[in-house]
């Protein structure tokens, strides 16, 4: 596993809270296998003695209603509710489909489970381009685009289920220098966020309009600040 730590530290909390103790329900295997890479590294790398970090997959065709109505029916068994009841709940999902995302993220919000939402608009993909380079809005982000950068960084001539679906594509994309291409993603994340709230628009009325965008980088910032922390 590449190392997530080289050089100096980039905290601006010299402290940062610990991940703690998370459900993070995802659909599909690159989703899945990148959230791994970081739970897999705090929980064989540190002693992260107060996080515990749980992943539920649903691999089914990208779907952010899937991934709600999964984590609802999951939540919705007394035994789940119960060992989760002091987790924090992440749904990580896409914003592609379905047609009426903006719906399915009312739901998501409007849930008893209250839940946190890491979505990438328009595709997780977008997040990971955005290890490699600045997206702007003004710009092509459709998913063919996308799926091109992908093809361009990984350099293949096709962007395959099995190479989504590949634990080694996650560890080619960070390499050896993961953990500034993480914190590249995530400046690049905020710019993002900054522009979308200067043009007075969020994801509670404007996702379609939103792209690209991602939230996601919130709770990837939080797992390297306790890898670099605890690491250091």
């Amino acid at each position: 596993m590449p190392r997530l730590v080289n050089g100096d530290r980039k905290i601006i909390n010299p402290k940062p809270e610990n991940a703690g103790k998370l459900l993070i329900f995802c659909e599909g295997h690159t989703e899945y296998n990148y959230l791994d890479y970081f739970r897999s590294y705090i929980d064989n790398n540190l002693r992260a003695q107060y996080s515990n970090i749980v992943i539920e997959p649903i691999n089914t065709e990208g779907n952010a209603m899937h991934v709600y109505n999964y984590a609802e029916e999951f939540l919705g068994i007394d035994e789940n509710a119960s060992k989760y009841l002091h987790y924090e709940k992440h749904l990580v999902f896409d914003c592609d489909a379905p047609e009426n995302i903006q719906e399915v993220i009312a739901l998501m919000k409007e849930s008893k489970n209250d839940y946190i939402l890491d979505y990438s608009n328009l595709l997780f993909e977008t997040w990971l381009v955005m290890h490699f380079q600045n997206l702007e809005p003004e710009r092509d982000n459709s998913k063919r685009a996308i799926v091109k950068l992908m093809r361009d960084y990984l350099n293949v001539t096709k962007y395959t289920k099995k190479i989504k679906a590949s634990t080694g594509t996650i560890g080619k994309i960070l390499g050896s220098n993961g953990n500034e291409k993480i914190r590249a993603a995530i400046e690049n994340a905020k710019l993002l966020e900054k522009h979308w709230k200067d043009n007075e628009k969020d994801m509670d009325r404007n996702i379609k309009q939103m792209n690209p965008s991602v939230e996601i980088y919130k709770l990837i910032e939080r797992f390297l600040d306790e890898i670099v922390y605890l690491c250091g």
